[in-house]
């Protein structure tokens, strides 16, 4: 089977992003839970390597869009989940 072929620092970073999301999903899951995230969310776990599969071919300068689930999109084009 061919397909792309990433160095091993890239598939790093890959995985990294994968794990970041989960992460944050999960952070998510447990704030609704207790009630300090008021409303409703969709989450996104599960679907991880699609966003970063994704994005990884994306540049920069390029602009994503999403409707309910787009944690995971904006987390793989390099939203800053720290501020």
């Amino acid at each position: 089977m061919s397909g792309l072929q990433l160095p091993h620092d890239e598939l790093v970073s890959v995985y990294r992003t994968m794990r970041t999301i989960r992460r944050f999903e999960e952070r998510v899951m447990d704030e609704m839970a207790t009630g300090d995230i008021p409303g409703n969310t969709h989450l996104y776990a599960g679907q991880e390597a699609s966003a970063v599969g994704v994005c990884l071919h994306l540049n920069g300068d390029d602009y994503i869009s999403s409707t309910h689930r787009g944690h995971g999109h904006s987390i793989a084009k390099g939203v800053d989940i720290d501020s």
